[in-house]
């Protein structure tokens, strides 16, 4: 199958995601070629030395959005026709115009299709926010499929497309030794993790990027009370400490002074599974997601987890987590302090989430396979 691949722009723990996909897929299927469309500053480039892959880079700076109008009205389809391709497979937005050569979408932006609603959180402007749900409107009518995360996911695009519109809906995978080569935690993180003024009773994970929906400022509250209840919890964020005062104020200033707040900026994935074994629980007050990496690492990894109390959440982790509204601090640090003195209910939290991995897929090579299905099936 020769399939032409376009993600122009965007980054974050998401491409990191694709990037593994991809290269699983490559290395699964070396019978396959993919033309991957990209900035020429993405990390997909790094894809490029495989024997079955074309890079083709397109410049990113202040045209960006002209470039992406231009591959969604014209380019991609004439990249596609160019490479032969029998299939062209796009992240969030794709082309705009229906082609010659099928097309495919994967769809993991939850601001493109969740109710407007619960989408007041993108970082952009709400102008950007209506021209992004627009273009993906464009994209899915000219796509012959959509590939999605979860059913939940699933349900809003047939809302918007139709029952009979071919929908997969294909997990992501939590990193697995033949994806990733993991190692210890460098010196410098170990060292900071040891270094504490206080004697720290549970240290609490938030794996997260530092934008608006991630919720950072209600969790640092929850602290600041935990905190001043003479409770000796630690948060550990992996933003770092200017973004973490950005959302906090002086809430995580004094958190950082007296070893309640840890911000130890990204972590790469090759040492998250040891930043997990380090931790004792994990915090995740989303807003809005398709499908966090870090719901599914907890449940992976052996930690119990307090999320927000939201469809998406309920929809993955089930029985698997402790819900609490995502705006409430003082609920937060209740069940912050409820979590770390019960023992039974953390070992039921870690049981009830490996049960659910065993329905997730095993590894990335397992998610390329479940892909490759559903893009041979279209026509």
């Amino acid at each position: 199958m020769r399939i032409v691949f376009q993600y122009y722009s965007g980054g974050g723990g998401g491409l990191a995601n694709f990037a593994l996909l991809l290269q699983a897929y490559l290395e699964r299927f070396p019978e396959d070629h993919i033309t991957i469309v990209c900035s020429n500053k993405s990390t997909l480039q790094q894809l490029g030395g495989a024997p079955n892959v074309e890079v083709i880079g397109l410049r990113e700076g202040r045209f960006k959005e002209l470039v992406r109008l231009w591959l969604g009205c014209v380019g991609l389809n004439n990249i596609a026709k160019k490479a032969q391709a029998d299939i062209v497979w796009s992240l969030n937005l794709g082309t705009y115009v229906k082609g010659q050569i099928p097309a495919v979408l994967s769809l993991n932006n939850a601001h493109q299709i969740y109710p407007r609603a619960v989408t007041k959180t993108h970082p952009g402007s709400r102008f950007r926010v209506v021209l992004l749900r627009l273009f993906f409107r464009l994209s899915s009518r000219a796509a012959s499929g959509i590939i999605v995360q979860t059913s939940l996911m699933s349900k809003y695009v047939a809302d918007l497309c139709g029952e009979k519109y071919p929908i997969a809906i294909v997990p992501k995978a939590v990193e697995a030794e033949q994806d990733v080569a993991f190692e210890s935690l460098p010196p410098d993180i170990v060292s900071r993790l040891d270094r504490h003024p206080i004697a720290v009773d549970f240290n609490w994970l938030y794996v997260a990027t530092s934008v608006p929906h991630k919720n950072h400022a209600v969790i640092i509250r929850a602290f600041e009370i935990l905190k001043n209840r003479g409770k000796n919890h630690r948060l550990i964020l992996t933003i770092d400490e200017e973004a973490a005062i950005n959302w906090g104020g002086d809430s995580a200033r004094r958190l950082i002074r007296d070893g309640h707040l840890l911000a130890l900026g990204w972590v790469n994935k090759t040492h998250l599974r040891s930043l997990y074994a380090n931790c004792d629980a994990c915090v995740m007050p989303s807003v809005l997601e398709s499908l966090s990496s870090s719901h599914l690492e907890a449940m992976e990894w052996g930690l119990p987890q307090i999320v927000a109390d939201l469809p998406y959440a309920r929809d993955l982790c089930g029985e698997a987590a402790i819900y609490v509204d995502p705006h409430d601090a003082e609920r937060w640090a209740h069940a912050i302090e409820f979590l770390s003195g019960n023992r039974s209910l953390q070992s039921q939290l870690i049981a009830e989430g490996r049960e659910r991995m065993s329905k997730f897929p095993a590894s990335w090579t397992e998610c390329a396979e479940r892909i490759r299905l559903f893009l041979a099936s279209i026509k």
